[in-house]
């Protein structure tokens, strides 16, 4: 009898216990928010060629924000950053124009030897259709310690 009343107990115990992991599953799956990033190689010594990155947008009506992200080393000393970015919607409509930044690095310890830069670009961004989204960056004057950039679109439930 006491062998009955423990299995029903720890059989109870158990299905308590895979109710709350599916619940937990299927908040995090159904969760709307969206981090995509896009990385491309450079030139080591120095970044003065065009780089094409593209982010794929799984859903349509997407609203985030887009960031540019430069994976930088110790040589990276540049002050001021002038970017040219041409950006082709999933619907092929196509948009250029030309910023400035003034990248601010943290490096997270004294023996760091790279870190990413985060550049804001656009803020509350919306991508109407799913597809791909893709981004020409152009540095308009040489740059020296990136080794790699791209792009990061990062949604939130709004």
């Amino acid at each position: 009898m006491q062998f009955a009343q423990w299995h029903n107990s720890i059989g109870s115990h158990l299905r308590g216990v895979v109710t709350m992991l599916f619940v937990i599953v299927c908040a995090i799956s159904c969760s709307n928010e969206q981090n995509i990033v896009a990385m491309t190689d450079v030139n080591l010594t120095e970044w003065n060629e065009p780089i094409t990155v593209s982010l794929l947008s799984e859903q349509a009506e997407s609203e985030g924000d887009l960031t540019i992200v430069l994976h930088v080393n110790r040589n990276f000393k540049a002050k001021q950053v002038d970017l040219e970015i041409v950006s082709m919607t999933a619907d092929s409509l196509r948009y250029t124009e030309r910023i400035t930044s003034e990248p601010q690095i943290v490096w997270p310890a004294a023996t760091a030897q790279s870190v990413d830069v985060e550049i804001p670009y656009r803020h509350s961004v919306m991508m109407r259709k799913a597809g791909p989204y893709s981004y020409t960056i152009t540095p308009l004057l040489p740059l020296r310690g990136v080794e790699s950039a791209g792009m990061s679109f990062k949604t939130e439930n709004r």
